[in-house]
């Protein structure tokens, strides 16, 4: 997730846990609501472009059974190029609208606020470079495709909240949010066991798309002022559950088989479905769908800031600067799939049903029946090996009277500077995810008259380039069947391995074989805008 909430506190490197003082309040701090005047309503957002280009180690290797022109070739750079649903070009826009309230005073010191906003990330990918699977096998197929070839998500968090001014110098509040979400991911897996050579024609195209419409979470805020020009802040952001549930469907190379017998995915038989338990005939699946779940989290957070005010001879605001620590719950694990089925979830670990099975036609009579199920598909989890952030901001505003003394018009400048640490272990990083350390530089002015305010902004948070540690290509022997990146090419336990191996559908994570596919180079960095108009009546 990046820094901020729409265009102020973005505009601050989200350095305002205790500056915010409009609609933002509500995703960033709920206690800030008791700020606001009268009723205030807030329309905000990011404008965020994602560049991100892999640069994966090594060649592709010699196929056995096949005779392709990319053999023996370097690994291309792969760019993210996604086609935006909703964006302008390659930039996504991440709103914040926000109406808040004093109910004209009937209760002093209460504001009530009913919003919608959403976490603040480029959650979108097309790694393909246009890439068709099971088109020209004579094309050499993107060498990120085991990780993740196109993606697309969006959550949004309808929220109310509320904020009670306790004391003149301490504020609380509270925000309810109930979100929804729809998720749409395309990856290649290995459609046959053991495809250590990465055929393209042994692979397996698997695509799911669910929604999740009922993801609650909650926050809890604080300001408290112990003298006029110092202003302490603090907020705790609830997890955000994802059980979303919806369809899966695959496109088999022409080679992938089960015991030298090709076969065909199909729906699973009643007693092994998971997605949905006890399926109907109506809702059992087809060849071409299969019912699939898919549940994760978002993180848990923190953040903690004091602000120092410069105020004039009237106690009005000269400028401001504060200083914010942070903390996000990426490490959160879950131990293993029985975890998992007892309802654990992980932001690290995106576990992935589909209740369908692989059919072999035994009888070579072109029909397929439940007797004929070779395999069901095993439960998955996508693993990314994060461990808890931490993050740094330091951001500040400057006021100039514009127009004369009695106007009450100014222009106000900000900006600020961030750093997040790593959320990737040694060897993870991944190109679904950005699990990288960053800095992120912004800045920002608003024209603010005595009913309204609007704001512009502008920063770059800074990925640079970051490598996945040493190459490692495990190719089969006779004595060595099943190789591995251990000493003496031997396979490591999973818990012990550096970096994410191709899924394959039919056997469980604990026995998928060691062979990496994210080791090699990224360059990655976002540019921001941000827009936003506050008006108060």
């Amino acid at each position: 997730m990046l820094p901020g909430s729409g265009a102020i506190s973005t505009s601050r490197a989200g350095a305002a846990v205790a500056s915010v003082d409009d609609g933002e309040a509500l995703s960033i701090n709920p206690a800030g609501l008791a700020k606001t005047k009268g009723t205030t309503i807030t329309i905000s957002a990011a404008i965020i472009g994602y560049a991100m280009e892999f640069h994966r180690a090594g060649s592709y290797d010699a196929l056995a059974a096949e005779d392709r022109p990319f053999e023996g070739q370097r690994y291309a750079s792969v760019t993210n190029d996604p086609d935006l649903p909703l964006g302008i070009g390659k930039y996504q826009p991440v709103p914040s609208i926000v109406i808040v309230s004093d109910l004209g005073g009937r209760v002093k010191g209460l504001r009530l606020a009913l919003g919608l906003y959403a976490p603040q990330g480029y959650p979108f990918r097309d790694m393909t470079s246009g890439y068709q699977f099971n088109g020209d096998f004579n094309k050499a197929p993107p060498p990120v495709r085991y990780d993740i070839m196109k993606q697309e998500a969006a959550i949004l968090f309808p929220s109310i909240g509320a904020s009670y001014s306790i004391l003149p110098e301490l504020d609380v509040g509270g925000r309810f949010s109930v979100g929804f979400g729809d998720f749409d991911s395309t990856v290649a897996v290995w459609g046959s066991p053991g495809n250590y050579e990465e055929a393209v024609t042994h692979d397996a195209e698997f695509r799911a798309k669910a929604s999740d419409n009922f993801i609650p979470t909650w926050a809890i805020g604080a300001l408290y002022r112990p003298t006029p020009n110092l202003e302490l802040g603090f907020n705790f952001n609830w997890r955000a559950v994802v059980r979303a549930r919806g369809k899966a469907s695959s496109n088999s190379g022409p080679e992938v088989s089960f015991n030298m017998q090709p076969t065909v995915i199909g729906p699973a038989a009643n007693d092994f479905a998971r997605c949905v338990p006890t399926p109907s005939a109506s809702d059992a699946g087809t060849f071409e769908e299969q019912n699939a779940c898919v549940d994760f989290q978002l993180p848990m957070n923190a953040q903690l800031g004091g602000r120092y005010k410069f105020l004039d001879g009237e106690g009005n605001l000269k400028g401001d600067i504060e200083l914010d620590v942070g903390w996000e719950n990426w490490g959160k694990r879950c131990k293993d799939n029985a975890d998992f089925v007892n309802g654990c979830t992980s932001p690290s670990q995106f576990r992935v049903v589909v209740d369908a099975a692989a059919y072999v036609d035994s009888n070579a009579d072109g029909t397929l029946e439940e007797s004929e199920i070779a395999i069901h598909l095993k439960d998955n989890y996508v693993e990314h090996k994060f461990k808890d952030t931490w993050n740094v901001r330091l951001g500040g505003s400057y006021v100039i009277p514009v127009g004369g003394p009695t106007s009450g018009n100014s222009i106000i400048v900000r900006g600020g500077l961030g750093y997040d640490t790593r959320a990737a272990e040694e060897g993870w990083l991944r190109a679904d995810i950005d699990g990288a350390a960053r800095i992120t530089t912004t800045a920002g002015a608003s024209y603010r008259t005595n009913r309204w305010q609007a704001t512009l902004g502008f920063g770059a948070i800074i990925e640079g380039e970051n490598t996945n540690g040493n190459d490692c290509n495990p190719e089969p022997t006779a004595a060595n069947p099943q190789p591995g990146c251990g000493p003496g090419g031997v396979q490591q336990p999973i818990e012990d391995r550096e970096g994410p191996d191709p899924i394959n559908p039919i056997v469980v994570p604990e026995q998928q074989a060691e062979s990496p596919v994210n080791k090699g180079t990224f360059n990655s960095n976002y540019i921001l805008f941000m827009l936003g108009f506050t008006t108060w009546f």
